[in-house]
């Protein structure tokens, strides 16, 4: 299990870019969106698959397809040159920065740590996904990295909790709406963190981290950084 993620005043929550700091839709995920979040001073949400030669790309499909074909079936080089590899990013932006991978592909786990590992990035890696077992299988072979499991709501949050404690899982993930103090307040008495998803614009940005959350997953990156600036916390980390 990983070490306890303490959570005190005195520093900022995560600011997560949905998909990067894209200015059109046909430019989510890809380099420029994400060099203009990390520029700005927010962190990086991406999905993550893998290709037939074991490469992570950064692409937003649900289905795990490409033009109706499953990218697990298709080389790097058979996908566009628009479509990020987890080691361009690293490549371009450095490592200083926050990255949630959402694990569309859970079989990319072991390329998308090692990636991460040969970078030295582990640090500021956050690997989302949504079965308890697996992750907790995840945090057994790798101990530093950073899980978070993602939910729409979470119903006993002291039970709920205790098995995300139990797990090894750092966070939950769940939308903004569903955010309450009773949540966050069970989530530090278990030592977890809780993230909001689905936010819009700096007032629900506002709103969200005045309930007490720890990182947020926003699609204006203008309006999440300046929100940010504004809220006196942390950005949550290990001791």
């Amino acid at each position: 299990m990983s070490q306890s993620v303490v959570v005190s005043g005195g520093r900022r929550p995560i600011g997560f870019a949905h998909r990067g700091g894209a200015l059109t839709r046909r430019e989510q995920n890809t380099i420029p969106a994400f060099r203009r979040a990390v520029e700005m001073g927010a962190g990086v949400e991406s999905d993550v698959l893998l290709t037939a030669d074991g490469v992570p790309v950064l692409l937003h499909a649900p289905l795990g397809l490409h033009r109706g074909r499953p990218i697990r079936r298709l080389h790097r080089a058979q996908l566009p040159s628009s479509v990020p590899t987890l080691n361009e990013l690293y490549t371009e932006r450095g490592t200083g920065f926050p990255l949630a991978l959402d694990m569309t592909d859970p079989g990319a786990a072991a390329a998308v740590v090692d990636v991460a590992r040969r970078h030295g990035a582990l640090d500021n890696l956050w690997m989302t996904y949504w079965r308890l077992d697996r992750m907790a299988r995840w945090r057994e072979r790798w101990p530093s990295v950073h899980l978070v499991y993602a939910s729409m709501v979470v119903r006993s949050p002291d039970r709920f909790m205790a098995r995300l404690a139990a797990a090894g899982v750092d966070a939950v993930n769940v939308h903004h709406r569903t955010v309450s103090r009773r949540l966050v307040a069970s989530a530090e008495a278990h030592s977890r963190l809780v993230f909001a998803w689905g936010v819009r614009g700096r007032a629900s940005v506002g709103s969200v981290l005045a309930r007490g959350a720890h990182g947020v997953f926003a699609d204006d990156v203008e309006a999440l950084v300046a929100a940010l600036q504004s809220a006196h916390a942390v950005v949550p980390s290990r001791p």
